[in-house]
């Protein structure tokens, strides 16, 4: 795993993006790992829109990202981030206040949050879902850590630092479009999906505000991330979390090769459709 990374990380981007293209054909034709599931997911949200396009985008982006994520560790600046919206986070974050942020599996996830880190100075953690590969976990650990990225494994019990971590002024991130065994059943594309409603119920507890985080690739080394403003909250939990999910449908609808179609967000959930 450590030559792999080093590799990587000395891979001049425009090769990086040739090879990530050829890794996406080959996924695509040779080695359809999940092919079926993403094709499925695709073509039930966007019925009548040909699937081959927009999951090698996907695909392509999604191990170019990695290429991206250690050349920038080994070269600070190598890799273009432009970021929107973080001015009212910032200021609660230096009065010592802490601020909610969900997000979802949308372009390169692993790269924007620890480059969000790095270029703002925002005290962040997100709270994340620990790889079952040792080698896998620790590398991305080292990775996010070397970055300043804060990071909570999700697990029972997380709550309450979840908590603390906002009085000491954090910026704490969610990423709720994970598939869960249970959880909120909410309106996806049309079909009922478990979701975590850990942000809508601590935002109700604390009354600590909630931003959207929205980011996506403009170019090979070239991305971009935007804050919404202060998300209204109901207190409702599950009116909470059927919006925050549709804010994600929202973005998967305007760049639908930037979602991660691979997992099997709607698995679980009863089987009603939303009309």
């Amino acid at each position: 795993m450590k030559l792999v990374a080093w590799i990587v990380a000395r891979t001049p981007l425009a090769v990086a993006a040739g090879v990530s293209t050829v890794v996406a054909w080959l996924w695509w034709l040779l080695v359809p790992v999940r092919r079926r599931l993403a094709i499925l997911n695709f073509r039930s949200a966007f019925p009548g829109v040909p699937p081959g396009v927009p999951l090698r985008r996907m695909m392509a982006g999604l191990v170019l990202g990695y290429f991206e994520l250690l050349h920038e560790e080994r070269v600070p600046g190598s890799v273009e981030l432009s970021i929107e919206g973080t001015g009212l986070i910032a200021e609660r974050g230096k009065a010592g206040k802490g601020t909610l942020v969900f997000a979802g599996h949308l372009g390169s996830w692993d790269l924007v949050g620890p480059l969000l880190a790095r270029r703002t100075g925002i005290k962040a953690t997100v709270v994340v879902k620990v790889p079952r590969s040792k080698a896998v976990a620790a590398l991305i650990e080292r990775v996010r850590a070397s970055y300043g990225l804060g990071l909570l494994p999700n697990k029972a019990g997380s709550m309450p630092r979840v908590y603390e971590l906002l009085e000491e002024g954090h910026t704490v991130v969610f990423v709720i479009d994970q598939r869960l065994t249970r959880g909120v059943a909410v309106p996806f594309f049309g079909r009922l999906a478990l979701t975590a409603p850990a942000v809508a119920v601590a935002a109700a507890k604390t009354s600590v505000p909630v931003h959207f985080l929205e980011y996506w690739r403009e170019g090979t080394g070239r991305h971009r991330a935007a804050f919404s403003g202060l998300l209204l909250v109901t207190g409702r939990a599950e009116d909470d979390v059927a919006a925050f999910t549709a804010r994600i449908e929202e973005a998967v609808r305007r760049r639908p090769h930037n979602w991660l179609w691979l997992h099997d967000r709607w698995k679980g959930a009863p089987a009603t459709a939303i009309r």
